[in-house]
């Protein structure tokens, strides 16, 4: 048992926070900053563990009537920015997490962050909801993007669509298992995707022209 929070204890114990930024550009090495340098990032310091929610502390928001609409609701042209960047960063400090600025946490080189790039709706009742564009990880120096792949779920978790079958779509008898990329349809078996590349560079799905085939196999069990 720790006799003090643990947040301020000085230990080579991981440090964990989650920051908020409005309007956050994305420079080199996931590093982020604020386009508009009065609005400072939220930093807000949390324990390690699942299943934790996050709750923005009252009073450190932003007022969205000070911002156009079409401002909030896109990335800023020619920026490489979004209205909402949220950070899930884990760090090696020396000391907490409070006593780091975001830029010095973020040029950490053992930092692992998750980020969350996102843009503002309004909806026609006034109400604003957060949409998702971009989801970034940060590992051991390494940027990973994720991406959707579509008809990788279960056939009853998948939309109803060409490619809701757990069956390739040009066989139709061996069990899907390789994405066709950049359009990330899921879509042929391993086979018929060799076949196909001597064949025709367009998706069976969507006609997109083929840059890549991913071979995924999904554990049935899971």
């Amino acid at each position: 048992m720790l006799d003090r929070p643990p947040m301020l204890a000085k230990s080579r114990l991981h440090s964990y926070c989650i920051s908020i930024l409005y309007f956050g550009k994305e420079g080199t090495n996931c590093k982020y900053t604020p386009v508009y340098t009065e609005i400072k990032p939220v930093r807000v310091p949390f324990q390690k563990g699942l299943g934790q929610k996050f709750c923005q502390p009252a009073g450190s928001g932003i007022d969205l009537g000070f911002f156009d609409i079409n401002d909030l609701s896109r990335p800023l042209p020619g920026e490489n920015a979004f209205p909402l960047v949220i950070l899930a960063e884990s760090c090696l400090p020396s000391t907490s997490v409070e006593e780091h600025a975001l830029d010095e946490l973020q040029s950490n080189n053992f930092m692992h962050a998750q980020i969350t790039e996102a843009v503002i709706e309004r909806h026609s009742d006034d109400n604003f909801q957060v949409k998702v564009v971009k989801q970034i990880l940060w590992v051991e120096g390494v940027r990973y993007e994720l991406r959707e792949i579509f008809g990788i779920g279960k056939p009853n978790e998948a939309a109803i669509n060409d490619d809701s079958g757990k069956e390739c779509v040009i066989c139709m008898t061996e069990p899907k298992d390789t994405a066709v990329l950049p359009c990330r349809h899921m879509c042929l078996c391993s086979e018929c995707a060799k076949t196909l590349r001597l064949q025709s560079n367009k998706c069976p799905i969507c006609r997109q022209t083929i840059e890549e085939l991913l071979e995924i196999k999904v554990n049935e069990g899971s």
